[in-house]
């Protein structure tokens, strides 16, 4: 999931200065500081690439000939987007400058979910169908996702080893990517929050599952395997079984209440005075809490960042900060300044880096 390089080149010199609006040859030159056959080059890469276009606009009161102006080609970059990893299922459409056309709520995962792998890869298959032809998609997915295979394995959509992003592409006609959810949020709040390559942060999912995504030295961690973005895929010592998967024991405070809710809806019952869903809530929040300072003091994040889960999220900030304090840890624990949706949109604008980068030939 390497895809924050510096941009170095001509045309994406050029194409970084289109996001800030169309403009004439001269006037990219300015914004640049490119030499005028620089950029008639790179604009005519950018022509060839299908991310930019010529036309001709009338200056006010010219009564010369239209100027040619260069923009940036929308019509022909459209990105669709599905995230698995919030209390509902959502999907939504965007363009090049990473807005959101349109989005739609699905319901909760565990609800879509089926015990088919078969049938949970043609669901996948039909949500993004749904929204349209697209460009590229790109899935947040519950689970970890080879870096060198492809191939993802997500106990919830009861994969194994799964060439899910080949399978996608071939069905639906263009290409579809697959990452950890987790991965995606991290990548994202670490660009949106302008931190340095020196800043790691930590991105905490915890909603229907436990993801822990890391962008440590500028580049998202995820391990060998891609099982970096998975609370889950730890190993818990206290259980006999040493494979017995963290997440779940975490998750398992809420499930006894709730076997098929996510916490957003244990949240939701504790607010309305459920003394049982109140405890349990808690016990997760202490626990969560106590996990992660193993983390902290290992990775020393300057920002760990909280999933946005409404009636959870400031509770898990207030548990997890006083925990920190505790220990001396001066980590910035905030909530998700993108809300709720912030995993759909990490998504979306993850497939506009995509596709810039294949059509960029970087």
């Amino acid at each position: 999931m390497n895809i924050s390089a510096p941009s170095t080149s001509a045309r994406e010199r050029v194409y970084q200065a289109l996001k800030q609006g169309s403009a004439t040859r001269p006037e990219l030159a300015k914004r640049t500081g490119l030499s005028g056959v620089a950029v008639i080059t790179a604009v005519e890469e950018l022509q060839q690439a299908r991310l930019a276009a010529l036309e001709d606009t009338p200056l006010p009161g010219s009564r010369g000939r239209p100027a040619t102006q260069v923009r940036l080609l929308l019509e022909e970059a459209r990105i669709t987007a599905l995230d698995l990893g919030g209390a509902q299922v959502s999907t939504g459409a965007f363009n090049l400058l990473g807005e959101r056309l349109g989005s739609a709520l699905h319901g909760p995962p565990q609800q879509q979910i089926s015990e088919d792998p078969a049938q949970n890869v043609a669901w996948l298959a039909d949500l993004l169908q749904r929204q349209g032809q697209a460009h590229q998609s790109v899935i947040g997915v519950l689970g970890r996702v080879d870096p060198e295979t492809r191939r993802v394995t997500s106990r919830p959509l009861k994969l194994q080893d799964h060439p899910l992003e080949q399978e996608l592409s071939e069905r639906l006609g263009w290409p579809v990517r697959v990452e950890n959810d987790a991965n995606l949020s991290a990548w994202h709040h670490w660009k949106v929050l302008n931190l340095r390559p020196s800043d790691p942060l930590v991105f905490l999912n915890f909603s229907f599952n436990i993801g822990l995504g890391m962008v440590l030295g500028g580049q998202v961690y995820s391990g060998a395997r891609g099982a970096a973005g998975e609370i889950q895929y730890a190993a818990d010592p206290n259980r006999t079984n040493p494979t017995e998967m963290m997440g779940l024991r975490l998750l398992g405070h809420l499930q006894w209440l709730s076997p098929n809710g996510s916490t957003a809806d244990v949240a939701l019952m504790g607010h309305q005075g459920h003394r049982a869903a109140q405890r349990a809530l808690q016990r997760f929040n202490q626990d969560l809490a106590v996990h992660l300072t193993s983390v902290m003091a290992v990775l020393a994040p300057r920002v760990l960042v909280l999933q946005d889960v409404p009636l959870a999220s400031e509770l898990l900030r207030d548990e997890v900060r006083f925990t920190f304090a505790e220990l001396g840890f001066d980590t910035r624990v905030m909530i998700s300044p993108l809300g709720p949706m912030a995993g759909l949109v990490s998504a979306g604008v993850y497939g506009v880096k995509v596709l810039e980068r294949t059509r960029l030939g970087l």
